[in-house]
């Protein structure tokens, strides 16, 4: 069997700064993400308020999942902090005809 080396001997203290240098350098490429709570909710509606619905539920949240039967069923993801104002706005917008359930 034969090995070869192609590279620079670091020694202890050469090996430690390259890690240290290649752990800086993937910390500062990684950045920052912003983590929020979400709640999912179901909302069932009729199909005339459903585009406007649609269109207050893109402000506040995501669409993850359409159904279209008898009625119109979104369900959504909301960040925690908004869904108590989004409920408010749902109920006053549809005149409490949407039925909203926390899954």
């Amino acid at each position: 069997m034969t090995r070869y080396f192609g590279g620079i001997k670091l020694g202890f203290g050469g090996l430690s700064r390259a890690y240290r240098n290649t752990a800086l350098a993937a910390i500062e490429e990684a950045g920052i993400v912003e983590v929020f709570e979400q709640v999912r909710l179901r909302v069932r509606l009729g199909y005339a308020e459903s585009q406007k619905v649609r269109n207050l539920i893109e402000k506040y949240g995501v669409i993850r999942k359409e159904m279209y039967t008898d009625s119109v069923e979104f369900i959504i993801l909301v960040n925690k902090e908004l869904e108590d104002e989004l409920v408010k706005k749902l109920t006053d917008e549809t005149k409490s005809k949407a039925e909203l359930e926390r899954l």
